[in-house]
């Protein structure tokens, strides 16, 4: 195994207090039971929310929200932390994924097809894919019955990954992605990305309030 999937990297800074603390509270655990542990939490733990990609991950850790840049990398960054092997796994996907959850006009300005970034452990002599992306809210709110996303509890043995044919092309595994990680952004606003995260806000707040009139 490359010892370059163990390693910091600019924007993974794995050595920050706030990826150390957390680590530290897993105790001693097998490498499934810690991958699972950091699955759930980031899953769930962190909010999908839009975000710069170049946000180190223990700011993502910090605000608890991101996008699947910033979600994978604080995954990764905790898992290589608590020594276990972890890549970044790039897939292009059709834009359309994203037209749940932003505003009409935001969702014209993303390039077709679009980048995908998730998470692989290496466990039990393999890599794995943990897909991390979608948290509880957003998967019952924006795609619980879309066929794309699943919200399954991991069984330590397959992948959790997106799946269907929104997927156009699996780009490989990455021990960094400093370099994508560091580019402009190619459209992004502080403005735009506090209107797209209150629309998700928004839709979420809508749910539990029919949910509730329903009961």
């Amino acid at each position: 195994m490359d010892d370059e999937f163990l390693k910091p990297t600019k924007y993974c800074d794995i050595d920050s207090e706030e990826i150390k603390d957390y680590v530290k509270k897993l105790g001693c655990k097998t490498d499934i039971e810690i991958a699972s542990a950091i699955f759930a939490f980031v899953r769930d733990g962190i909010k999908y929310r839009f975000d710069y990609p170049s946000t180190l991950a223990s700011k993502t850790m910090e605000k608890k929200s991101g996008t699947c840049f910033n979600k994978a990398n604080l995954q990764i960054a905790l898992l290589r932390k608590a020594k276990i092997p972890a890549g970044y796994g790039v897939y292009l996907v059709r834009k359309e994924i994203l037209k749940p959850i932003l505003p009409q006009d935001i969702f014209s300005m993303v390039k077709d097809p679009t980048v995908h970034v998730f998470a692989k452990v290496f466990v039990s002599g393999k890599w794995i894919g943990l897909d991390a992306t979608v948290d509880i809210e957003l998967f019952r709110c924006f795609y619980q019955n879309s066929g794309v996303w699943t919200h399954d509890e991991w069984n330590g043995k397959t992948d959790i990954c997106l799946r269907g044919n929104l997927v156009l092309e699996d780009q490989g595994l990455y021990a960094s992605i400093d370099l994508y990680l560091s580019q402009p952004p190619k459209f992004w606003t502080d403005s735009l990305i506090e209107r797209a995260n209150a629309f998700i806000e928004e839709k979420i707040k809508q749910k539990e309030e029919n949910a509730k009139k329903n009961n």
